[in-house]
């Protein structure tokens, strides 16, 4: 049976490296070039849904039931058309939904070091972590359509920071667990 601590681990290492690509995204690229990466992420939405849409009209044809995937094409090719005719709209999207994302981390970070039993000497950076990305996250989504250039790049820095702050939390869970298990054998 796998332990909660390990699954905590692992799931801060990989929130962590979305954090350091959302703050490398931030401070290397414009806003120009961000938005032609949103134009070609719906873009190629739009060309998979079309791929899966004749697949499953394809399979059809042959008396296999994939009304479902017929459905999820539509969708898909749907989002991919929004994302391409609103980038701006979508990247105000994309800062709700990333601020939404920092807020459940901050709240996990928070919520690990309730978790933890163990004295750590190392507490204050866990809750200074978790409640700055809470607040990372809220500014966000109440500031989405007002961020300057300045305040991106900052958030960017902090990003970063944030990612490689969970990344080091999952290696003290991973010290951690090993003296764990070196105290109960």
């Amino acid at each position: 049976m796998e332990k909660k601590p390990n699954k905590n681990r692992w799931f801060l290492v990989i929130n962590g490296i979305i954090a350091i690509l959302f703050g490398l995204l931030l401070l290397l690229f414009t806003q120009k070039i961000i938005l032609s990466v949103i134009f070609f992420s719906g873009l190629g939405l739009l060309v998979g849904g079309l791929c899966f849409l004749f697949i499953s009209i394809y399979h059809l044809r042959k008396d296999r039931n994939d009304i479902m995937q017929i459905f999820q094409s539509i969708f898909t090719i749907a989002i991919g058309l929004i994302i391409m005719l609103f980038q701006n709209q979508s990247l105000y999207m994309f800062f709700i939904l990333f601020g939404i994302w920092a807020i459940i981390v901050g709240v996990v970070h928070i919520v690990i070091l309730i978790d933890f039993r163990i004295n750590l000497s190392n507490k204050k950076i866990i809750l200074f972590n978790g409640l700055l990305t809470v607040a990372l996250g809220i500014i966000l989504i109440i500031e989405r359509e007002e961020i300057p250039v300045i305040l991106t790049k900052v958030m960017g820095a902090f990003a970063i920071l944030f990612g490689i702050v969970m990344i080091y939390i999952s290696f003290i869970i991973r010290q951690t667990e090993s003296l764990t298990d070196d105290k109960g054998n």
